[in-house]
């Protein structure tokens, strides 16, 4: 039995960051949230999960481009390494890859143990034959999980393990991350599955919601939670480059206040559709409905004036 000491998941709505912020502290690197969301382009996310008619499905705020996540989270000074097994052996394969790790001293960031959030996987028992995780529900379930029940019926595996303290150059990192934004703004952090993404995924959100369309309740609830919380980490973000390269501050604090103005825009949302309830049937309401169409839509628009100002902030960042 191996269990790695003096972990916890640090509170965010994004869980993949709350884990990694927590495994940055362990391993002596420690970042603030709004850093951590910033640099990994977590705070730029949006996928309007939907499938088989259903919108605003909870599965869209973890829906993206989770190979792009190792060069992602380079930029906070540490290399990661992250399992990519495939076919029918895969779990097992990855359990034994996560042994190795953990042997080593290495805490990983794993998906989809008590729920669908990842969680910090600090050790295993070969004798009980399973992990132990930090994830949001530990406290209230214990921190074991068997391998049989991972991963759950999604059949999804997402491992990833610290390697090692980097060389970081700040301007290239802050380069990166605003490279990111953008390229989630346009909707490309994730697979071509015809989920609406980016901002037009916002404008997307609003044109079905005029529409008597089905809306998942709770998962309505969730992504506009994840939205907004992750949108505040991305203003506080550009706020604080803005103040470390003068040259970039113009553009930057506007992008800064054109994302303050958008979780401005989403905050009657949170008051009308709270999570867990989602509002019970208020999402079945047609003229609450379209009040809230109206708010994203007003969301969006600020989003695409913040994306104006980080592209003008990189070309003038570029030699």
């Amino acid at each position: 039995m191996t269990e790695i000491p003096g972990l916890q998941l640090a509170p965010n709505w994004t869980s993949a960051a709350g884990a990694l912020e927590g495994i940055l502290a362990h391993l002596g690197h420690p970042l603030p949230r709004h850093a951590i969301m910033g640099l990994t382009g977590h705070a730029w996310h949006f996928c309007l999960g939907t499938r088989g008619g259903v919108t605003a499905l909870p599965s869209g705020p973890t829906d993206l481009d989770w190979g792009a996540m190792v060069r992602r989270y380079e930029r906070t000074g540490i290399r990661w390494q992250r399992f990519d097994g495939q076919g029918d052996g895969r779990a097992g394969a990855a359990i034994a890859w996560a042994i190795a790790h953990l042997d080593a001293g290495r805490p990983l960031i794993g998906w989809d143990f008590h729920l669908h959030e990842h969680a910090i996987v600090y050790g295993y028992s070969h004798e009980r034959a399973g992990f132990f995780v930090h994830d949001i529900l530990t406290e209230e379930v214990g921190p074991f999980v068997p391998w049989t029940a991972w991963p759950s019926s999604l059949g999804v595996i997402e491992l990833f393990a610290p390697i090692e303290a980097v060389d970081v150059d700040p301007i290239g990192a802050v380069a990166g991350a605003l490279e990111t934004a953008l390229a989630c703004f346009a909707g490309t952090d994730g697979p071509a599955d015809g989920q609406p993404r980016g901002t037009a995924g916002i404008a997307t959100w609003a044109e079905v919601l005029e529409t008597d369309a089905e809306v998942d309740r709770a998962g309505n609830a969730y992504t506009l939670t994840v939205l907004q919380a992750a949108r505040m980490d991305g203003a506080a973000f550009l706020a604080d480059v803005a103040g470390a390269i003068p040259e970039l501050a113009m553009p930057l604090r506007a992008a800064g206040e054109a994302i303050r103005e958008e979780v401005k825009a989403l905050a009657p949302l949170i008051t009308l559709f709270p999570f867990p309830t989602g509002g019970h049937g208020n999402v079945n309401n047609p003229g609450l409905r379209r009040a809230a169409a109206m708010a994203l839509r007003r969301a969006a628009q600020h989003e695409r004036t913040a994306a104006g100002a980080i592209a003008e902030a990189l070309a003038l960042a570029a030699p």
